[in-house]
């Protein structure tokens, strides 16, 4: 069930960032074998150092059994000590209310909107 659903964690060393990249639909299945990754690949550097750009900007509606799963990977994201947070906003207004939905709205305030992972690099004052 559901569409294709694909993600992508690069490490971005000379940058000095971690991308989180989301695309499609999201099924509860996918969604712990993402946070199961994610687990993993947090392990393998100091994320103090880094910032976080989590791209939701092609990331669609999810399916209802995988908001838990939303709900941890946005929780473990904002406990993880990262230098800055910063959410390329999905294209789907839906996508968006979604998650706003399923976590509290102060874990948002911890997290930076931004139009695109480009403009991010183009301001890198900001990093």
């Amino acid at each position: 069930m559901g569409g294709i659903f694909m993600y992508k964690l690069e490490i971005k060393p000379e940058k000095n960032i971690f991308l989180i990249t989301f695309k499609g639909l999201l099924s509860k299945k996918e969604g712990e074998e993402f946070l199961s990754e994610l687990l993993r690949k947090l392990k393998t550097f100091d994320t103090s150092k880094y910032n976080l750009v989590v791209d939701t900007q092609e990331l669609k509606v999810s399916t209802q059994d995988s908001t838990d799963n939303i709900k941890s990977t946005i929780e473990l994201l904002v406990k993880t000590p990262f230098k800055g947070r910063y959410n390329v906003v999905p294209k789907s207004i839906i996508a968006e209310l979604q998650a706003k939905r399923v976590v509290k709205n102060d874990i948002f305030n911890k997290i930076t909107p931004i139009k695109s992972y480009e403009s991010l690099l183009k301001s890198s004052a900001n990093l």
